[in-house]
Parts: C-alpha cells; structure tokens; sequence
C-alpha cells in the first residue's frame, strides 16, 4: 500500500455527511472520498443504499468485482511489533478492470494463534465480518471499513496485543457470501469478489527489511499474514 493510489467513488457521501470519521489528536475529523468506489451489494458504510453514478469522478459503480487486487499496508509488513503495543491492521481491495476500490459486506477478517513452525494452534482471537456492524444499535467491535485521511478507503481493525504472549500470530482476510438482510430487513444480494492477485509490495523485500510475511489462496478469495510479536522489554504487557 506504500506510495499508492487507489480509486473509490463517493456519491453514496452526498447521503452521509460524517462518512469516514476518525479520531485525531482527541478531536473528530471528517474524511471523504477521493477515490471511485464499486459497491459490490450497492450498500456503503453507513449502510445505505448506493445509486450508481458515473457523471462526475470519483464515481459510484454497482455490481461485481471481478479482478481485484488485495493490499495489505506496508505499516505491518515492514513493522516490528512488541507485546502490548496496538497493532493497526489495514487491508485495500482494488478492481484492476474497473479502476475503483471495492467495498463487500462480506469481507471476513480473523486473528489466530500460531506454533512456533507458523502452524495454526487452533485459538482464534477474534473473527468478524463487514455486515455484521452495520446495522448494529451501539457500540460494536466488529470489522469494519473507513475512509483515511487521504481519502482513501480500507478495511481496518485495531488488534489490542496487551496480555498476549510472545510469538507468531496469522491476520487472515477473506471474501465469503454470507446471507443477511439490512437494517430495514430488506435481504442483500450478493454479487460477488473474486481476489485474483496480491500487491507487489506485500512481498517484495526489496522495499525494505519485511517483518510480516503474506500468503494468498486466489482459489478461495483469502489471504492472511504472519507476524511475530517481540517481547516487550518495558512497561505493561
């Protein structure tokens, strides 16, 4: 995601005013977009319906994204990260054939425990997905999309590491068609991502010392990434 620009539409803001907002230095900021967007159940992140529209850019596109290329952020590729410390994991998707960032409700994420051979233990820490937030009444903690400060938007989860234990931890992202209906239970159809290859960055060391190593299953629309969590020499764990 280094040095990158990606595309994601915005008429679906006109409806929604404080779309994207975020927390900086203690005070709220409102972001928008700067990029087109396919909206691939024609629902944004506030949860309201999308018309297409292609008149002015950034646009709003409805339908299937059928060539999409997944990006994890170079912030946790290129990172060390000790026990106890925040951890901010960002994840881009981006319609080659389109020219536009793809948002999905059906965008699953999950954190796992691994072995010290990068074997999966069998211990989930968290697991969510995109719609399981939207049409929730109060606070929630389930994964979610934003649009950043560059306007730019990425699906983001703020993984607490305090209390874990030293070692290899799987971040896994993947498309999978849930059923489900809306807030005002309407059901939402599906149109279906098919992930079909990995930003160069995600494994190239060339960029720099790579301390998060990505994999991909293009075949099951997944893709995750293995990091190693230092011990903390100092201060609470």
């Amino acid at each position: 995601m280094r040095n990158k620009k990606l595309v994601v539409g915005a008429v679906a803001f006109l409806m929604l005013a404080v779309a994207g907002l975020q927390a900086t230095a203690g005070k709220a900021m409102a972001y928008t977009l700067t990029e087109s967007v396919v909206y691939t159940e024609g629902v944004d992140i506030a949860g309201l319906y999308v018309t297409p529209d292609t008149a002015d850019f950034p646009f709003s596109l409805v339908g299937p994204a059928g060539n999409v290329q997944c990006d994890w952020s170079d912030d946790i590729i290129f990172h060390q990260f000790p026990v106890g410390q925040k951890v901010r994991t960002e994840v881009v998707l981006h319609d080659l054939d389109l020219s536009a960032a793809v948002y999905t409700l059906s965008a699953h994420f999950m954190i796992e425990v691994l072995d010290a051979n990068r074997m999966p233990t069998g211990q989930v820490l968290y697991e969510s997905y995109i719609a399981e937030g939207l049409w929730v009444d109060g606070p929630t903690d389930a994964y979610s999309a934003e649009v950043n400060e560059l306007g730019l938007l990425l699906y983001g989860y703020n993984w607490e590491t305090r209390g874990l234990q030293s070692g290899w931890y799987r971040l896994t992202f993947w498309i999978e068609e849930t059923p489900y209906t809306d807030g005002f239970g309407n059901p939402v159809v599906y149109q279906g991502v098919d992930i079909t290859s990995g930003a160069a960055g995600d494994t190239d060391a060339s960029a720099g010392a790579m301390y998060g190593f990505v994999g991909y299953d293009f075949a099951a629309d997944k893709t995750w990434l293995d990091i190693y969590l230092y011990p903390k020499t100092s201060g609470r764990k």
